[in-house]
C-alpha cells in the first residue's frame, strides 16, 4: 500500500466460534461479511456487528475432522454485490470433485450472464465449471498437470478467461487457456511458493517465498521486483506484518497471539476503509479470529467532484441570467416612468440569489416584492409630483436548475 495512504490499523475485535483449527477467511465484495472454515465447518460473520449468522445447512456425511473445510471464496452476482444483509444460506452444491484429493485452491470468474468456477486439488488437477446459481456444476474441462501441485489459482479477467495456476512446490506459474486447460506459458518465480495474491489490476502478484519472506513479480514474465524480508523477525509469534508496496519498509506489526502460529489472512480494501482479518489455526490453542482496519485518506476530498462543480456552475449561470433578465426589465420600466434605477436593491436582491440554497418560487417573489416596495418608496421621495398611473402583472417562466418549470410573478408599477 502506498505511505500517502497509509494510517495505523487499529484492532477492531475478535470473533470466537469455532471449536477446531481454522484453514481459511474469505470476505465478501461488499465487506459486510465473513466466511471462516476449517476442521468444524464453515461459519458465517456479519463484520458490522461482529456476530455469527446461522451457520449454512451442509451435507454431514461430508462434515468431519479428517476431511476440514481447506479453502473458500465468495460467488457474488454483479446484480446482488452491493447488496446487505444478506442472512441465509442453503447448499446449492454438494459433491467431491476428482478423485476426492484435498482442495488446495478455488476461485471465480462472472461474465455477463455466465459464472465459472475453478479448483485446484492436491493431486495436479485443475477443474472448471459453470454455475447458474440454481442447478448442478456443468464441466467445461478438466486436466492433470505433470508435475504442479497448485497452491493458488486466479481467473484472468479478459475475454480469454484464460487461468493463472501457481505450484506450491516448483515454483512455476502457469497460464492455461480458458476453453480446455492447454497450458500457453509457463514462468518460474523461485523454489517454494507458499502461497500467492494477485492484485485486482492483474499486473503483479505477491507470494510467500518460504526461504526469507515475501516477494513481488512481474504477472507477465514472474520477474521479482521487490522483496520483503522478513527472515529476522520471521516467527511463531502470532503476528501480521504491514510493509509499504513500493518502499519494502515494515511499517505495522499487528499482534494477533501470544503462542498460536497465523495460518491465514485475508484483506478487504473500500472506498472509505480497509481490512485485515487472520486466524490461527493450531489445534492447542483457543481459534479466535482477529479484526483490524483503518480509515482511507481519499486523496480526491482535497477537491470536490466533477458533478458538484457543473451543477454550481449551472447554478450560477442561472443566477446570472435572473438577475440580467430582472434588470433589463427594471430599466424598460424606469426608462418609461422617467425615474432612476436603484441599483442598492438589486445588490440585495443578487446576495439573496447567491444563497448557498436553491432559491424557492416563494424566495423569488418575496425579493421581487420587496425591490418593488422600495422602488415605491424612492418614487414618492424624488418624484412627488409623479405618482404612479397604472400596475401591471407580467409573468415569465424559467427553467430552474433541476429542470422543472418555475413561474415567477413580477410586479411592476
Amino acid at each position: 500500500m502506498p505511505a500517502k495512504a497509509c494510517k495505523d490499523y487499529c484492532l477492531e475485535g475478535r470473533l470466537i466460534g469455532h471449536k477446531n483449527a481454522i484453514n481459511c477467511l474469505t470476505i465478501s465484495n461488499n465487506g459486510s461479511l465473513l466466511a471462516s472454515g476449517g476442521s468444524d465447518g464453515m461459519r458465517i460473520w456479519d463484520l458490522k456487528r461482529r456476530l455469527q449468522l446461522p451457520s449454512p445447512r451442509q451435507n454431514m456425511g461430508l462434515q468431519n475432522p479428517v476431511d476440514p473445510v481447506t479453502c473458500a471464496c465468495w460467488i457474488t452476482r454483479q446484480e446482488a454485490q452491493q447488496g446487505e444483509g444478506i442472512e441465509d444460506f442453503d447448499a446449492k452444491v454438494s459433491r467431491r470433485i476428482g478423485t476426492g484429493k484435498e482442495i488446495m485452491c478455488i476461485t471465480y470468474d462472472h461474465a455477463g450472464d455466465d459464472t465459472r468456477i475453478a479448483t485446484g486439488t492436491r493431486d495436479r488437477r485443475v477443474q472448471v465449471w459453470s454455475f447458474d446459481f440454481k442447478g448442478p456444476l456443468i464441466p467445461v474441462f478438466s486436466i492433470e498437470l505433470n508435475s504442479t501441485i497448485l497452491r493458488t489459482i486466479n481467473f484472468n479477467r479478459t475475454a480469454s478467461r484464460n487461468l493463472l495456476v501457481f505450484g506450491m512446490y516448483d515454483g512455476e506459474v502457469h497460464a492455461l487457456r480458458g476453453t480446455d486447460g492447454v497450458i500457453i506459458a509457463t514462468n518460474n518465480a523461485g523454489p517454494l511458493i507458499g502461497h500467492a495474491s494477485v492484485d485486482n489490476a492483474q499486473t503483479l502478484f505477491l507470494i510467500d517465498n518460504v526461504t526469507n519472506g515475501f516477494s513481488l513479480h512481474r504477472l507477465d514474465d514472474a520477474v521479482c521486483i521487490r522483496s520483503y524480508n522478513t527472515n529476522p523477525i520471521k516467527t511463531d509469534a502470532g503476528v501480521i506484518y504491514v510493509f509499504d508496496k513500493n518502499e519494502g519498509t515494515l511499517k505495522q506489526v499487528l499482534k494477533h497471539a501470544d503462542k498460536a502460529r497465523v495460518q491465514t489472512v485475508t484483506t478487504y480494501d473500500g472506498t472509505h476503509h480497509s481490512m485485515i482479518v487472520g486466524a490461527t489455526s493450531q489445534n492447542d490453542a483457543e481459534p479466535v479470529i482477529s479484526i483490524w482496519s483503518r480509515q482511507r485518506e481519499n486523496l480526491e476530498t482535497a477537491r470536490p467532484p466533477l458533478g458538484k462543480v457543473v451543477k454550481n456552475f449551472v447554478r450560477g449561470i442561472v443566477q446570472l441570467a435572473i438577475a440580467i433578465a430582472l434588470l433589463a426589465y427594471v430599466s424598460h420600466v424606469c426608462v418609461t416612468m422617467n425615474t432612476s434605477i436603484s441599483f442598492e436593491s438589486l445588490g440585495n436582491i443578487w446576495r439573496n440569489l447567491a444563497r448557498p440554497r436553491d432559491p424557492t418560487n416563494e424566495d423569488i417573489r418575496t425579493w421581487v416584492e420587496q425591490y418593488i416596495e422600495h422602488r415605491e418608496e424612492t418614487i414618492i421621495i424624488s418624484n412627488e409630483n409623479k405618482l404612479p398611473t397604472r400596475r401591471g402583472k407580467i409573468a415569465s417562466n424559467m427553467e430552474m436548475e433541476h429542470g422543472e418549470s418555475q413561474t415567477v410573478i413580477l410586479l411592476g408599477m
